[in-house]
């Protein structure tokens, strides 16, 4: 099942005492963005003033212009998801410089975003709907690239379709439920986005996550097709874990349920919240020792054994 609210719960608990690096990075990418959108605001406020101050020298110009902006929101966009699945597989705050390494892979970002808005205006031409819901089937594209820099652009907006597969609904209820916020932000001068958008991106990074490994345990992608990356700390992408979690099942679901809950760890309620999903042991198998034992974990079910939620498809 997407849990919304559960994602949400669980990124207060992740940026609990880690603020300051979420906060610094917000704050550079909304002044780069007011930056590359500055000849545009002037533009408006001279015309709006009765004065005849325009930044335009022709369609061709405004068209390069205009690509470079998208270019350079896409390279911001990338470095801030990064520092957010970085924030993910880790207990520790990170340091600002872990938000500026995500600039290094500056060519998947303007590659990423021009694919990206490419597709979504093809499918806009259409009507306005589908090029809606495409947003949304391409909406884990960022995510998916940060993780793995390596893979291509093309791959990576594959495996967010299939990610997305049956849950784009559930993403856009999610995006509405920001809409207080959203709205709070716009009432403070814009001032609360530098806690808005981090609770935000984290909440996303966590439904980015579990969509993962729902999409990994119902056998619609493997953790090859991501690279073959291990995930820092996470259980479904290691050994007879990966195995199960590919297998389908009431096995499957339990293990990646498991793997996410390990992987979150930001809850103190105890070991046995989440053994209770665990799989049943095979009568052969050995008993885990102490030193294996299952770590406090926040527990967040997935679908029943089978279902990959493909029914909610819009």
């Amino acid at each position: 099942m997407f849990d919304r609210v559960e994602y949400k719960r669980i990124a207060k608990k992740q940026l609990k005492g880690r603020w300051k690096t979420p906060i610094l990075a917000t704050l550079c990418t909304l002044v780069l963005m007011m930056i590359i959108s500055a000849p545009e605001i002037v533009e408006g406020w001279t015309e709006s003033a009765g004065t005849a101050v325009s930044f335009s020298y022709g369609t061709s110009v405004e068209g390069l212009t205009g690509i470079i902006m998208l270019g350079i929101s896409g390279i911001a966009a990338l470095a801030y998801t990064k520092l957010f699945t970085d924030l993910w597989k880790t207990r520790d705050a990170l340091p600002f410089s872990a938000f500026l390494a995500g600039f290094s892979h500056w060519l998947k970002g303007v590659l990423g975003i021009l694919w990206l808005y490419l597709w979504v205006f093809l499918w806009t031409l259409l009507f306005f709907i589908p090029g809606f819901v495409k947003a949304y089937a391409y909406s884990q594209l960022f995510f998916i690239i940060a993780e793995n820099p390596k893979i291509s652009v093309r791959r990576a907006m594959k495996l967010s379709i299939e990610l997305t597969r049956g849950y784009k609904g559930e993403l856009f209820i999610m995006d509405l439920s920001f809409l207080g916020w959203m709205l709070l932000t716009v009432l403070t001068g814009g001032i609360l986005s530098l806690y808005v958008m981090p609770y935000m991106q984290m909440s996303k990074t966590n439904a980015y996550k579990m969509l993962k490994a729902m999409a990994i345990r119902s056998g619609r992608v493997s953790e090859s097709d991501f690279g073959g990356q291990v995930e820092g700390g996470s259980g479904f992408a290691s050994g007879a874990q990966d195995t199960a979690a590919q297998q389908g099942g009431g096995q499957s679901a339990a293990t990646a349920q498991d793997a996410y809950s390990r992987q979150d760890g930001w809850d103190t309620a105890g070991a046995e919240d989440v053994t209770a999903y665990e799989a049943p042991q095979a009568a052969d198998s050995p008993a885990p020792s102490e030193q294996q034992a299952v770590p406090p974990a926040d527990v967040i079910n997935l679908p029943p054994p089978g279902s990959d939620g493909s029914s909610s498809e819009i």
